[in-house]
């Protein structure tokens, strides 16, 4: 049986800093990717400790499913209590994932050098700080999420959970880490039954965290609108915040009461229960990390409506799951054209039908395995004491090839890859995703495993997103790419440690 990423990181120590634990009453997608993630590392044998902030009535210790729960501190006093934590168990940890919720916990300033520190980042605060502070301490918070956050992890892996993310890091922070991709799950695996009937009327669900940015308020003014058109339209927003009475006062005064319903919290059955009798859900946020919501929905076989803006252009793709506005266009055209799009009971259920297959694409299980591997792999770029082979390039690419010795192929790339690569084997046919390389060195990587005809194409959008070397979408594995035929090869592949070198810090 082949060893992945997170049975090799079992009897490794591994800290999670994150501001907020799941039980937190503000928590969120970024809590669950964290908890999500720290709980399938325990699972797989590591020893797993979540810092995070204090909430009243929270215990300041707590084990929760093989994870150590450590809470200090509150909404700011965290980093320090973190920082504190890090320096009093200076020697024990192997490695530290480190969660940026606008402003990263600055692991490496209180580490080993031996310790792996890897930064998570969902998404680019900078035009978010001055939502919610004043100057000048907005102005500190752009500058400890940008220029400070880039001296103190240069050169470490960042982690991002969309295409988006990774533009953000690069373009607007000035990141020239390695960044690699690593999704947010399916919150539960689509219903494999068959798609059962929806609401006989148009109707909305919403989930969502009512805040500002959130912009749930531009549904509640399409309204009037949508209301002359559908005049059955029923709308149900689940979640709480400090949105939560204006948006009703704003219904109030708009005339369009009767059609919202503000349920605040629910339970999930009860949030599934909306999800899966709902036309569409609409998430008009100003932006997000990967729009965790949508694939909520789509597990249900509910479509989704977003603008395309950040992390949400990446959840959606316009003609499977959703649609997608463009910034400037009105939002009660948008959802009244969806509607429309879904007027009849057969489109609802093949749209359900592609939401689920979309859906499908994306686990914990996955996302586990995908950050584990990054772990891994920096955990031996340290204990090698060398740079990484590739430079922090976005690239990425997908070859296939057929081998006459498909076991000594195989043998060869569990030594010759990187954790982060992805690759599968079908008989003699092999299929690779090379990460952070372009065309010309993913040739001189086939020249080393001595494959001498392959096909290489840079991969799709899709590819990198979902980690799988499958064909980028649309397109058949018929040949496409760059074709190399009788290469003479004289390099063997460099054999790399298999395990995490436990116990040989310096």
């Amino acid at each position: 049986m082949t060893m992945t990423a997170l049975d090799r990181l079992a009897r490794t120590d591994i800290a999670f800093l994150n501001w907020r634990d799941p039980s937190h009453p503000d928590a969120g997608g970024a809590e669950a990717y964290c908890w999500e993630i720290a709980r399938r590392f325990s699972a797989a044998g590591a020893h797993v400790t979540l810092v995070s902030a204090r909430c009243p009535g929270a215990r300041a210790k707590e084990d929760r499913d093989g994870v150590r729960i450590v809470r200090r501190g509150g909404t700011f006093g965290v980093y320090a209590a973190a920082a504190a934590h890090l320096l009093r168990h200076r020697h024990a940890y192997d490695a530290v994932v480190d969660f940026q919720n606008g402003i990263p916990f600055f692991s490496p300033l209180f580490t080993p050098r031996w310790t792996a520190d890897i930064c998570v980042i969902h998404h680019i605060h900078q035009r978010q700080f001055d939502l919610r502070f004043h100057w000048p301490l907005n102005a500190v918070g752009r500058m400890l999420e940008k220029q400070v956050s880039r001296l103190v992890y240069r050169g470490r892996p960042v982690v991002v959970v969309s295409p988006s993310t990774r533009e953000g890091a690069r373009r607007e922070l000035g990141f020239g880490n390695p960044i690699h991709i690593v999704p947010n799950g399916s919150p539960r695996a689509p219903d494999a039954s068959p798609v059962g009937p929806r609401s006989d009327t148009p109707t909305i669900t919403v989930v969502s965290r009512l805040m500002p940015q959130k912009r749930v308020d531009l549904l509640v003014r399409a309204l009037p609108a949508l209301l002359r058109k559908a005049p059955d339209l029923r709308v149900d927003v689940c979640g709480d915040g400090p949105e939560r009475e204006r948006l009703g006062t704003l219904a109030a005064e708009l005339g369009v009461a009767s059609a919202v319903v503000l349920h605040g919290h629910v339970t999930e059955e009860r949030k599934q229960e909306l999800f899966r009798t709902a036309w569409l859900t609409v998430v008009p946020s100003v932006a997000e990390g990967w729009g965790l919501t949508v694939i909520e929905a789509n597990t249900a076989g509910t479509p989704a409506l977003a603008y395309d803006v950040p992390g949400l252009r990446d959840a959606v793709q316009p003609g499977v799951n959703g649609w997608l506005l463009p910034t400037s266009a009105d939002l009660a055209d948008g959802v009244a054209t969806a509607l429309d799009e879904l007027s009849t009971e057969e489109a609802r259920t093949r749209a359900a039908e592609r939401c689920r297959a979309w859906a499908a694409a994306f686990s914990w299980d996955d996302s586990a395995e995908r950050l584990a591997q990054v772990v891994l792999e920096d955990l031996r770029r340290i204990h090698r004491h060398r740079r990484s082979r590739r430079g922090a390039s976005d690239l990425a690419v997908v070859t296939r090839f057929t081998a006459p010795d498909a076991e000594a192929t195989e043998r060869a790339l569990r030594g010759a890859l990187r954790q982060t690569d992805v690759w599968n084997r079908d008989g003699d046919s092999f299929r690779l995703l090379l990460h952070g390389c372009d065309e010309v060195q993913a040739l001189e990587a086939l020249r080393r495993l001595d494959v001498r005809e392959a096909t290489v194409t840079l991969a799709g959008g899709r590819d990198v997103l979902v980690g799988t070397p499958s064909p980028p979408q649309g397109m058949a594995d018929r040949g496409d790419g760059i074709e190399v035929e009788n290469e003479t090869v004289t390099d063997r592949p460099k054999t790399v440690v298999a395990d995490v070198p436990k116990g040989n810090r310096p």
